[in-house]
């Protein structure tokens, strides 16, 4: 009978945890637009509102979105409102203060439903192909960071395993990612089901902005994106999973003027 009685206080306890755990989650973005790293062809295509939609109510009074350029000046127009039943944040773009370039979205939403606070960036960034004169100076531009700026290229070994990670053109805006993994045998790792980024600049309050590296093939991944969408000290966080091993984690710093 004690047996029994303690099994039951047992799975009585299991229960009521397992029922906090399901009732208490976190208030995570569901839906964006703009959306993660999209491109825009032209000023007048990007909506007049930037919306997040959340798994759960944000209280208004204690959430925030702030839009900012690559100089890290806003352009949005604070003016923060909430759709309740949907969720659902939004605030109005000023498109008079918006160019060509890269735009970061930060956002801290506090959720009525636990009371936890969550935050994130992500990022998004406009070509304006209508205006030939911006156009003629954004491939000026490409041409002298083709030929100036350099490739960044970093090693290290972790777990028995030579990460290298590499960034070209290593500008601010659009950069190819390129991430290897090699034993200590020189063959590339073979049993890594996936590869992620994540992009914080914490002197400007920027992060994490999420990002899932594609194979390429056995041992190599990329990606491509603005997600380095201001100058500063930026911080890389690369984490490898592996199947039947445990997880690597290394962080890049980089500097971007």
């Amino acid at each position: 009978m004690l047996l029994k009685s303690l099994y039951a206080i047992i799975l009585s306890i299991l229960g009521m945890s397992l029922l906090c755990l399901s009732a208490y989650g976190h208030a995570s973005p569901t839906t964006y637009n703009p959306q993660q790293n999209q491109i825009f062809q032209t000023i007048q295509s990007i909506p007049d509102k930037l919306t997040i939609v959340f798994s759960e109510t944000p209280e208004l009074k204690a959430s925030s979105i702030k839009v900012t350029d690559q100089n890290n000046n806003r352009i949005d127009k604070n003016d923060l409102s909430l759709a309740e039943p949907e969720k659902k944040l939004s605030i109005s773009l000023d498109k008079s203060k918006v160019q060509a370039g890269t735009y970061t979205v930060n956002w801290i939403v506090l959720s009525k439903d636990d009371g936890h606070i969550t935050k994130g960036s992500y990022v998004f960034s406009i070509n304006n192909n209508n205006n030939s004169s911006n156009k003629q100076q954004q491939q000026q531009q490409t041409n002298v960071s083709n030929q100036s700026l350099p490739t960044y290229s970093k090693r290290f070994i972790n777990n028995n395993v030579n990460i290298t990670l590499s960034i070209s053109p290593y500008k601010i805006g659009n950069n190819t990612f390129n991430l290897t993994a090699i034993g200590l045998d020189g063959k590339p790792v073979g049993n890594i089901s996936n590869v992620f980024l994540t992009f914080n600049n914490p002197d400007k309050g920027i992060g994490p902005i999420p990002n899932t590296m594609k194979q390429i093939s056995t041992g190599n991944y990329s990606s491509n994106g603005n997600f380095i969408s201001q100058p500063g000290n930026w911080v890389i966080k690369v984490v490898i999973q592996r199947i039947n091993a445990y997880d690597i984690n290394q962080s890049f710093d980089i500097k971007i003027q």
